[in-house]
């Protein structure tokens, strides 16, 4: 697997410069960064990021797809995504997810979440 470098989720310094990830990590970064901004908050990006209005519709599959499309669409390294979620039993508000990936071929751990809905 050739290397996949980002910046650290959230931004953190290391040593006096912005830290990076690698491999995985990094990639599970980039997801945790896509579903916890909100279109519009880049302006020089303006779709990228996850909107939680759909939360609302309380349906697992809408939100499962709209998790998988902000996923797929803002992560051209992630290929072969399954996105499982439920909405949790507590009265809580929130949202179970897993999500299933790989990187250029290779099966990368789940990345389980819990979203606030």
């Amino acid at each position: 697997m050739s290397i996949v470098r980002g910046l650290a989720y959230p931004l953190r310094l290391k040593g006096g410069n912005l830290d990076t990830e690698r491999d995985f990590r990094a990639i599970e970064d980039q997801i945790v960064s896509v579903l916890e901004t909100r279109p519009g908050e880049r302006v020089m990006r303006a779709d990228y990021g996850f909107d939680p209005k759909i939360f609302d519709t309380l349906e697992p599959n809408a939100i499962n797809s709209r998790l998988w499309y902000a996923i797929t669409t803002q992560i051209p390294e992630v290929s072969d995504v399954e996105v499982v979620g439920s909405i949790s039993q507590d009265d809580n508000g929130d949202y179970s997810v897993k999500v299933k990936y790989k990187v250029q071929g290779m099966p990368a751990p789940p990345l389980e979440l819990s979203l606030s809905m």
